[in-house]
């Protein structure tokens, strides 16, 4: 409150802070001061050191003095008279609370700073925090999930065990991109559930399917999915996939190093495995250049996207309904590389 011309003075009900007695008092102001006087109530109090409420629909404003003190104003108008006469403005925000149109305009921009957050500031964070990811936790992560996938949707491979040698032991002598070492391992095995696909895990195992090597037409194909897969692991897609859907996990990853609130949501996250577009390319990338660096093309990881696009069709397995694919089953988990033509036409195009 600011002293300016005298005004008329409010009546209210002064409270001394202490008991429940209310005095029925006047306040006005006087020479810089506000002034109570009423029911043996007599008061002065400069008025840089008065406080008042804001306006709470028509709940009572109070006029708090330094010793707890207070004035209960219920006829708003004459404390606004008051209020006035003193110079006294309210806050940028208590004015703008009581406009609908600035109230809309808040809360639209509070919706957008979340959205960005989410959009952008979420992933970035992940992204930072997962390289504080220790290889031994990535390890037990990739061992926790590895359960809950031999226990629901694999099998046992039924490749011959040379086939198997063969497809490994080619994948293992490939050449990573600029000589960048990423430990990895295969591991064959059989899913009807899943059919064709591969899964990488946070320690650098990658999965497979049977069904994704009677799928290609040759071991050069199936060389460029893993090479993919590789490209996940080497960016770390599955614990940046988890971070990002706790946001307590990132937080506790990030600032603390402790990874146990990773734990329930990394199988989760990788079962669940549809990675963002953004993290879809990056793998894409790799694999691109692991092929390239090998002397093999990046067309064969386009091809392969387009068979694994065309061999999923509707039926009535679990996942799906009435012919449609829907997000519950295995089909609904690990439906995980969508063939879309933008990256298919990128992995078409000439290495600059």
């Amino acid at each position: 409150m600011n002293e300016t011309p005298t005004a008329s003075p409010v009546h209210c009900d002064y409270l001394d802070g202490t008991t429940t007695r209310r005095r029925r008092v006047a306040l006005r102001v006087e020479d810089g001061h506000a002034v109570v006087e009423g029911e043996d109530i007599a008061r002065r109090d400069p008025l840089g050191r008065v406080r008042v409420s804001e306006r709470m629909g028509s709940a009572p404003r109070l006029v708090s003095f330094p010793d707890g003190a207070f004035c209960e104003v219920r006829d708003h108008a004459a404390l606004d008279a008051l209020l006035g006469a003193t110079g006294f403005r309210e806050s940028f925000v208590v004015r703008i609370q009581a406009r609908w149109r600035w109230v809309a305009a808040a809360l639209a921009a509070c919706v957008a700073v979340v959205a960005a957050a989410y959009a952008y500031a979420l992933p970035w964070a992940a992204e930072i925090a997962a390289a504080h990811v220790p290889p031994g936790a990535m390890a037990k992560l990739s061992e926790q999930t590895l359960e809950v996938l031999e226990g629901r949707f694999l099998q046992p491979s039924n490749l011959p065990q040379d086939r198997r040698t063969v497809l490994a032991r080619r994948f293992v002598r490939m050449a990573t991109p600029d000589g960048d070492q990423v430990p990895h391992e295969l591991l064959f095995r059989s899913s009807p559930a899943i059919g064709a696909n591969a899964l990488a895990l946070p320690s650098g195992t990658i999965i497979l399917t049977d069904e994704l090597v009677a799928l290609a037409s040759s071991d050069d194909e199936i060389l460029a999915v893993l090479c993919h897969e590789l490209g996940h692991v080497q960016r770390r897609h599955g614990v940046r996939k988890a971070l990002q859907s706790t946001v307590v996990g990132l937080v506790t990853t990030w600032y603390l190093g402790d990874v146990s609130s990773l734990a329930a949501a990394i199988p989760a996250a990788l079962l669940d495995a549809r990675y963002s577009r953004e993290m879809e390319s990056e793998a894409d990338a790799y694999g691109a250049r692991m092929l390239r660096a090998n002397g093999l093309s990046p067309t064969l990881l386009a091809i392969m996207l387009e068979r694994l696009e065309g061999s999923r069709k509707p039926d009535v397995s679990p996942g799906t309904k009435d012919g449609k694919e829907t997000d519950d089953g295995a089909g609904g988990y690990l439906r995980s590389h969508p063939a879309t033509e933008e990256r298919i036409r990128a992995l078409r195009r000439p290495a600059d």
